[in-house]
């Protein structure tokens, strides 16, 4: 008779006082997708936003990457219950997009 189930990993550490209720801490992103990842040539690429107006203003990857970048640090707490801290991210901000719509 087995007392311990193959499972058992003993208690958990206690949660960071930040972690929210329900969440469980990872180190990396877990692959949630439901298929395939499309492959865009970058002179293909172009993205677009459109105003309520109905303007548009379009961006080719290069002119996307000419534009100034941000590298915030944040906490991620997802909907599928797992949280990230102290993530890095680097992008262009949606004020910087938006400022040229």
């Amino acid at each position: 008779m087995s007392v311990i189930s193959r499972g058992f990993q003993g208690r958990r550490d206690r949660p960071a006082a930040d972690l929210p209720p329900g969440q469980y801490l990872t180190e990396g992103f877990p692959v949630l997708q439901a298929g395939p990842t499309p492959t865009v040539p970058l002179d293909a690429w172009r993205f677009t936003i459109r105003a309520e107006t109905g303007t548009e203003t379009t961006w080719t990857w290069r002119e996307l990457m000419a534009l100034p970048a941000e590298r915030p640090t944040v906490d991620i707490h997802c909907v599928t219950k797992w949280s990230k801290f102290g993530t890095t991210w680097e992008g262009v901000s949606l004020d910087t997009l938006f400022e040229n719509v």
